[in-house]
């Protein structure tokens, strides 16, 4: 019996390293990324990876992308908060979609005031889930463009915590 799981196991990890090698490729509209910072957890820690594709439905309010911060030419991985059209910004603490407070469910600490921003049809608001710990989203480096986004579809390692996002 030990045989056989260890084989499951070791089948299952050569299988997710030949996926990982497969799709890290910049070209392809499907891609994994490795977790680097804590700025959205527990929701993805440092070291989880996961799948995303290339956005071609619209983004929801919820969704966890990944783009590119120019300015430090690295990948980040946030949660959308504004969507398309509408104007975002935040007082005492709570994220006010079109001057309503939203039910930010998401946040795991409580989000510093910053300036009121109107979105383009084609941009989204973007914020970690440890809002504290988190430096780049919108705050920072303004609106992010819907055509530069990756949206996570899987978390696909540790295996435990495998978990598919919509």
């Amino acid at each position: 019996m030990f045989k056989t799981a260890g084989r499951l196991i070791n089948f299952r990890t050569l299988f997710f390293v030949a996926l990982y090698v497969f799709l890290k490729s910049d070209k392809k509209n499907i891609t994994t990324y490795e977790i680097k910072e804590e700025s959205m957890s527990p929701a993805l820690l440092p070291e989880d990876y996961v799948v995303a594709i290339k956005n071609k439905d619209k983004l929801n309010r919820g969704d966890i992308v990944i783009f590119r911060n120019h300015e430090k030419n690295i990948d980040v991985i946030k949660r959308v908060i504004g969507l398309p059209g509408e104007t975002v910004s935040s007082e005492n603490g709570k994220v006010l979609i079109n001057n309503s407070e939203i039910d930010d469910i998401w946040a795991k600490t409580v989000t510093d005031d910053f300036i009121q921003q109107t979105l383009g049809e084609d941009e989204v608001f973007v914020l970690g889930d440890q809002r504290r710990l988190s430096s780049s989203d919108s705050r920072t480096l303004g609106p992010v463009s819907t055509t530069e986004c990756l949206k996570i579809k899987y978390r696909y390692w540790p295996y435990q915590r495998f978990k598919a996002y919509e």
